[in-house]
């Protein structure tokens, strides 16, 4: 379902949102449309009672590369590149960057816009409160990663890959 005040809701940086008094996943619709799917998938985790959000964007990543749309794939493919890359970044810059230009010209131009769209909301108050709230929030409910537990799917994705890779090899 669509926030109505999407754009309002990029300012503290939501995408997505599960209604506490009826339980509907709701989406900011202003945001890069190509993630849309795997946003929608997130919070539809969060409604099926998955807490955690690393875990959430796990089941995101799963639920849109197993769906029978092509932009359901994509937008899965997307955010576990998303995800596994930032973490590759951070480990091997060079590495990392080999592997993007090998990237087609329309996803890396879905990245650029997406980075964009974000880059006007960053570093506004809202978006700083919000996320000093959030991740109080998400600490206080057992995510010590705080914040950066939505990029600690990153183990998830490799262990299932990994699990799944030893057992086509056997």
């Amino acid at each position: 379902k669509p926030i109505y005040c999407s754009r309002i809701v990029s300012y503290p940086a939501c995408t997505c949102c599960v209604c506490p008094m009826t339980g509907e996943a709701t989406l900011n619709m202003d945001s890069p449309a190509f993630r849309l799917p795997s946003t929608g998938q997130h919070g539809i985790a969060h409604q099926r009672g998955v807490a955690a959000e690393q875990e959430c964007n796990f089941v995101a990543v799963l639920a849109c590369l197993e769906s029978d749309y092509a932009d359901f794939n994509y937008a899965g493919a997307a955010l576990a590149y998303i995800y596994l890359g930032n973490a590759l970044a951070g480990a091997d810059y060079d590495a990392y960057a080999e592997i993007y230009y090998t990237l087609s010209d329309t996803v890396r131009a879905d990245f650029k816009a997406q980075s964009a769209y974000w880059d006007q909301f960053r570093d506004s108050v809202p978006q700083k409160a919000s996320n000093t709230v959030y991740d109080y929030f998400l600490k206080s409910n057992d995510q010590d990663l705080g914040m950066q537990s939505y990029g600690a799917c990153v183990i998830q994705l490799v262990h299932y890959y990994i699990d799944d890779a030893r057992a086509a090899l056997r």
